[in-house]
C-alpha cells in the first residue's frame, strides 16, 4: 500500500509540474513577432531607411536597409541577438497589455506644403493562435499622433526590441519618428 502512495504522489507531482510547463512552453512555440520601421524622405534627393526586427524562439534578428540616394554608401546591416526568458515575457507582456494583437490601421497625411519626411511602422505578430497586424503611416510632423495609445504601444515595444539589442550593441539606435 505505501508504494502505491508513493506512485500515486509521484504522478501527482508529476502531472502538477506539466501543468505549469506547458502553458510557457506552449505560449514560447506559438510566439513570432515581426516589426518594420521605414523613415522616408521625398526630395529631389529621395531616400529611405527600413529597420526590421524579426523574433523567434530565441533569437532576435535585425536589419537595416536603406533606399535611394546615396544607398550604395550604406551597406545593409544584419545582426542577430539572443532573447532570454525574460525578454520573451516582456515582448509578450507589451503585445497584450498594449493591445497590439488586434489589426489596425492608422494614416495620416501630409499637409500641403510640408517638406516630404514621413514614417511607417508594421507589427505583425502571433501569440497563442491569436494574430495581429498594426500599420501606422504619417508625416514625421503628425504631433498629435504621439498621444494615440496603439502609436504609444507600438513605440514602447519598438524600444524594447533596441533595450534587447543595446546589451550587446549599443551603436544600434532608435531615432524618435515624430519630430
Amino acid at each position: 500500500m505505501q508504494v502505491s502512495l508513493f506512485r500515486l504522489a509521484r504522478y501527482v507531482s508529476l502531472a502538477a509540474l506539466c501543468l505549469v510547463i506547458t502553458p510557457a512552453a506552449f505560449a514560447q512555440k506559438d510566439f513570432a513577432l515581426n516589426v518594420s520601421v521605414t523613415t522616408s524622405e521625398h526630395s529631389r534627393d529621395s531616400s529611405s531607411t527600413t529597420k526590421t526586427f524579426r523574433v523567434s524562439a530565441n533569437t532576435l534578428w535585425y536589419e537595416e536597409t536603406y533606399q535611394g540616394a546615396r544607398a550604395s554608401r550604406h551597406p545593409t546591416l544584419k545582426k542577430e541577438y539572443e532573447l532570454t526568458a525574460d525578454d520573451r515575457a516582456k515582448l509578450v507582456e507589451l503585445l497584450k497589455d498594449k493591445s497590439l494583437l488586434r489589426t489596425k490601421t492608422i494614416a495620416k497625411s501630409a499637409e500641403p506644403g510640408a517638406p516630404g519626411r514621413d514614417f511607417e511602422i508594421s507589427i505583425t505578430a502571433r501569440l497563442n493562435g491569436k494574430r495581429g497586424l498594426i500599420s501606422i503611416k504619417a508625416p514625421r510632423s503628425a504631433i498629435a499622433l504621439k498621444a494615440d495609445p496603439l502609436y504609444q504601444g507600438s513605440v514602447l515595444l519598438i524600444g524594447e526590441l533596441y533595450r534587447i539589442i543595446n546589451r550587446t550593441d549599443p551603436d544600434i539606435t532608435f531615432d524618435e519618428l515624430i519630430k
